[in-house]
């Protein structure tokens, strides 16, 4: 039995957006990870992946703010940000 997309929870959005990602479907997935953090503004992961998504894409200014929020709630992941932003502050 499958879940309709509007009894979503943060969980199964940020696993259609990995599903989406893997897939190709980029646009597809960042829409995914943006219903996640919209459930829990407090899901660093999900803030996590896509701003390494919306790097990949060349999208630096999103890229950059998923990555301040990502450092904002887990400040620990500082080092993992920056293998892909080496050069952002925070």
């Amino acid at each position: 039995m499958s879940i309709e997309p509007e009894n979503y929870t943060e969980y199964d959005w940020f696993g259609e957006a990995k599903i989406r990602e893997k897939a190709g479907d980029s646009e597809g997935a960042l829409k995914a990870y943006e219903e996640a953090t919209k459930i829990n503004p407090s899901f660093e992961k999900a803030w996590f992946y896509k701003a390494q998504l919306h790097h990949r894409l060349g999208q630096k200014d999103e890229a950059i703010a998923c990555a301040k929020k990502t450092l904002e709630l887990k400040p620990t992941w500082e080092k993992h940000v920056r293998k892909f932003l080496p050069d952002i502050t925070v």
